[in-house]
């Protein structure tokens, strides 16, 4: 069995290198665009053919280039993930066969059992599968964020639509705005940071059950014990599988057979997405003896989960803002790294003083949340890729310098 805190923390590492991946790829975006864009008017509005040539050869350029971070960045995920399941894998057997030899059964350590490492190679396989196929299509995407981008900037400047300067504004504001994300076919987008989490502690977590399962199996072992946190997800508030509040913490008959407890499949939907060790479940399960239950004594009330779920939902929203803020952040101070034509170059690092001056505020609020309810703060749930001390300080310097002009302007008024 793992715990809720163990599967929060098993996504570090890969979300570390997929932040990474982020950056660099967004870094080579911008520097294109600006190089392209950045030089002046005249620069821009070359003729028409000579423009769409430059950029097709260049989207071309930046796309092998970011194929080639990916390869790299790949080579570095596959190891993570494989060392994340390992891990895992160890780590929920520990409980299952500490009630095992209690009963006096022998079961076989999982690095010395082929049957139990071909499960954890199986759904290893398949995690990391989904992993290098989100990063395919991300590296589609930069193309065409790329491409969009240049076709925008010409059309606004060549037809006067606006001026140059408001064109570049325009064109680094929309790519930072939007960023890169992961398309799902329902529609749903998420920055490759969370996608990157949500499959490896769905993977991890489906692995774990997979392995915990066979073990029974091989020990002919029936009660299984559930684990329970607070915050747990209520979805409908129905007793269904998708209610995680109404089964944790719970023993259940794996096989449906002995009537003391409820049957573990239909109760808790294990294997389904919505259930137990489903999308980004932090739940988790293994051997029980039936009369031993660590969560017996915590019994958590729908009031108290409820409160917590939503308090969590709050802190998770303020989180995902700032990292987001911080990226742009990223964004825009490469634009002005790469900037040449003076007036757009002060333009873009208007636009990251207000942003860094956001920031401030956004870092104030999740302090003060956190302390009005009681509330770890996360410091790693705001991390991003490359943000380290001397572009803290820089962001500060950035928020005062906004902070003065604003006060100099009320202070005129």
């Amino acid at each position: 069995m793992l715990t809720p805190e163990y599967l929060q923390r098993i996504t570090e590492g890969a979300e570390e290198i997929s932040s990474s991946l982020h950056r660099n790829i967004m870094n080579m975006i911008i520097e294109r665009v600006m190089n392209r864009i950045a030089r002046g008017e005249d620069y821009l509005l070359t003729q028409t053919d000579k423009w769409q040539i430059k950029v097709l050869q260049e989207s071309g350029e930046l796309l092998a280039d970011i194929q080639k971070e990916i390869a790299d960045k790949t080579k570095k995920q596959t190891k993570e993930i494989q060392d994340a399941f390992r891990d895992a894998g160890i780590k929920a057997l520990e409980w299952d066969d500490a009630i095992y030899l209690a009963a006096g059964l022998s079961p076989t350590p999982l690095l010395q059992s082929p049957i139990m490492l071909r499960i954890l190679e199986r759904d290893y396989l398949a995690t990391a599968g989904e992993w290098n196929n989100f990063c395919r299509t991300t590296a589609e995407e930069s193309q065409r964020v790329f491409i969009n981008a240049m076709d925008n900037a010409y059309h606004l400047v060549s037809t006067g639509a606006v001026s140059y300067t408001q064109a570049v504004r325009d064109v680094i504001n929309n790519i930072t705005d939007v960023g890169l994300k992961v398309n799902y076919p329902t529609g749903y987008r998420m920055s490759i940071e969370s996608a990157t989490m949500m499959i490896v502690r769905t993977g991890v977590g489906q692995a774990a059950a997979d392995i915990s399962l066979k073990r029974m199996e091989e020990m002919e072992w029936d009660t299984v014990l559930v684990s329970a946190h607070l915050g747990a997800r209520t979805g409908n508030g129905g007793m269904n599988p998708g209610n995680h509040l109404w089964w944790q913490g719970r023993f259940y008959s794996r096989t449906g057979k002995d009537k003391r407890f409820p049957d573990f499949v239909k109760t808790t939907g294990v294997g389904t997405g919505e259930g137990l060790c489903g999308w980004n479940c932090r739940h988790s399960f293994g051997s029980g003896d039936g009369v031993n239950n660590p969560y017996e004594d915590k019994k958590i009330t729908l009031a108290d989960n409820h409160r917590v779920e939503e308090l969590q939902k709050k802190q998770r929203a303020q989180e995902r803002r700032i990292r987001d803020t911080k990226r742009k952040i990223q964004n825009l101070q490469t634009a002005v790294d790469n900037c040449k034509d003076d007036k757009a170059r002060f333009e873009l690092q208007n636009m990251l003083d207000r942003k860094a001056h956001t920031l401030k505020l956004q870092n104030k609020r999740y302090s003060a949340f956190c302390e009005e309810n009681d509330l770890r703060e996360y410091a790693e749930r705001l991390k991003v890729a490359k943000w380290d001390r001397q572009q803290a300080m820089k962001t500060a310097g950035a928020a005062r310098r906004y902070e003065n002009i604003k006060n100099m302007g009320t202070k005129k008024m």
